[in-house]
């Protein structure tokens, strides 16, 4: 009766243990490894978070058609990601660029190569 009442304890407790680990510690981690919009974190110092050139910053971003520079990131910072879209300039060979909100509440495109993420493309995150 013991022992029962013990492997029982211990059961509810792996499970509340499994079950805290998935609401706090795993849903950052999933968004790493690129497994849709999330929180991602900044590996970089002094990252340009870019907006402004019209429909030519939205369609095609890069550095000379989203010329207005919003706010700059640094690690350990993470930014939130909510899309992401093949600019007209690729940055450390990564061509794509990633719409997202700032710690301090600023919005604009940041080139993907600065994000922690494991690919060029963040499986998950949708097109903007």
């Amino acid at each position: 009766m013991i022992r029962s009442v013990r492997a029982a304890s211990a059961a509810m407790a792996s499970t509340a243990i499994a079950a805290a680990g998935l609401v706090f510690g795993t849903a950052g981690s999933a968004h790493a490894t690129g497994h849709g919009e999330g929180y991602y974190g900044v590996w970089a110092s002094g990252v340009n978070v870019r907006a402004g050139g019209g429909e030519q910053c939205y369609l095609y971003p890069s550095a000379a058609n989203c010329p207005t520079v919003q706010t700059t990131v640094g690690s350990p910072a993470q930014v939130w990601v909510y899309c992401q879209q093949e600019g007209a300039q690729s940055v450390g060979g990564n061509p794509y660029w990633v719409w997202v909100l700032t710690p301090s509440g600023h919005r604009g495109y940041m080139a993907s190569y600065y994000t922690d993420n494991a690919t060029n493309w963040i499986d998950g995150v949708p097109n903007c």
